[in-house]
């Protein structure tokens, strides 16, 4: 009896026992106030469109993560490059939603949203939402349609060409008044050097006009002063003559 109640207990013993371990979960992600949002926005923009909509680099993204922890009052967890990064990735995400969902609201309409962020992004990022076009293979050209193909679950849906042709000249109308904001700027700005050097050319022009009429004065006034002086000797002269000549009277 003793040595089958041991054999439980040995076998018991040999099992292997699950000791608990501290699963390893991620860290939470960083919450984002309005105004740490507005910022991150403005100095991304900012870059994103020096850069003539290039792809951000890690230096830019420092840059970003740098300007936005001037621009919002000390925090106790500041943003890093990484986190600015991951942050206007579930931005511009999220702007691809609201075009698609205000498109299927308004098929014709411009895209607009209630989100406050819309206005900012979609000026900066007026790329379209990405739709796979394909034509539809019911052959003819009736009407203008081209389907998507595939679908989820064997649907099909149909995007008529006149919205799209009205989305890329929209995307096109937005980078033209970028090029030409700038180009305006810049024609202001030469403006604005050569009426300042007109300005200093007339002043040089004035001053070197008025040192010419007082050196022209002075000259004169020397002038009349030794004439006068040469009169008087004459007189002198002549009345020396005249005495000698005639010593009575």
């Amino acid at each position: 009896m003793a040595s089958s109640s041991s054999a439980p207990a040995t076998a018991a013993a040999s099992l292997p026992v699950a000791v608990p371990t501290t699963a390893s979960r991620r860290p939470p992600p960083p919450c984002w106030t309005h105004d740490e949002t507005l910022a991150l926005i403005q100095s991304y923009s900012r870059c994103y469109l020096s850069l003539r909509r290039a792809a951000l680099r890690a230096p830019h993204w420092q840059e970003i993560s740098i300007a936005v922890a001037a621009r919002c009052l000390p925090s106790a967890s500041p943003k890093t490059p990484i986190q600015c990064r991951h942050k206007v990735e579930k931005l511009r995400k999220r702007l691809r939603s609201e075009r698609r969902r205000s498109l299927s609201l308004r098929p014709g309409a411009p895209p607009s949203s209630p989100w406050p962020y819309f206005s900012l992004l979609d000026s900066v990022d007026p790329l379209p939402a990405p739709d796979p076009i394909s034509d539809d293979g019911g052959g003819g050209g009736g009407g203008g349609v081209t389907a998507n193909g595939g679908g989820i679950g064997g649907l099909r849906f149909e995007i008529p060409k006149a919205v799209r042709s009205r989305r890329t000249e929209r995307r096109r109308g937005k980078e033209g008044d970028v090029w030409g904001e700038m180009a305006s700027a810049l024609m202001k700005l030469g403006d604005g050097f050569l009426r300042v050097e007109q300005m200093k050319m007339e002043m040089a022009r004035e001053a070197e006009r008025r040192r010419m009429e007082m050196q022209l004065r002075r000259t004169e006034m020397m002038l009349d002063s030794q004439r006068r002086i040469v009169d008087a000797l004459v007189e002198g002269m002549l009345w020396e003559k005249r005495t000698e000549a005639y010593p009575d009277s």
